[in-house]
């Protein structure tokens, strides 16, 4: 059972570190978001975000990286017209968006991939 998002698209506000990220340096706030979704690199994902923003390719990890956070966290494709268009056209506030969820997440103990071990109390 799939769950919806807990973050509007358009709710940039709500965070405005993440909503000045997402518009000042838009491939750091990508990069920052991959480390968290799947433990990759944020330097490697930053950099590949800007190497392909030239040639209006940037929207594909990011849509990679939106499919891994859907479906780790079981969430619902929103908007409705999905994540390929949402990726392409919106790609800063779907970024803005991503990163208030994966903070969210975090202050409520959800766990990442990089360092990610729990340890039992004795």
């Amino acid at each position: 059972m799939t769950q919806p998002w807990n973050e509007s698209l358009c709710g940039c506000f709500d965070d405005v570190g993440s909503c000045l990220c997402g518009w000042c340096c838009t491939p750091c706030l990508f990069g920052q978001n991959a480390e968290k979704i799947d433990g990759s690199s944020c330097c490697l994902c930053c950099l590949g975000y800007i190497v392909l923003s030239p040639c209006y390719m940037c929207w594909l990890p990011h849509y990679m990286k939106r499919q891994t956070l859907r479906q780790k966290y079981n969430l619902v494709e929103e908007p409705s017209c999905g994540d390929l268009p949402t990726t392409c056209f919106c790609s800063p506030l779907a970024l803005c968006q991503e990163a208030r969820f994966l903070k969210r997440q975090e202050q409520m103990g959800g766990n990442f991939a990089r360092g990610a071990q729990t340890v039992q109390p004795r």
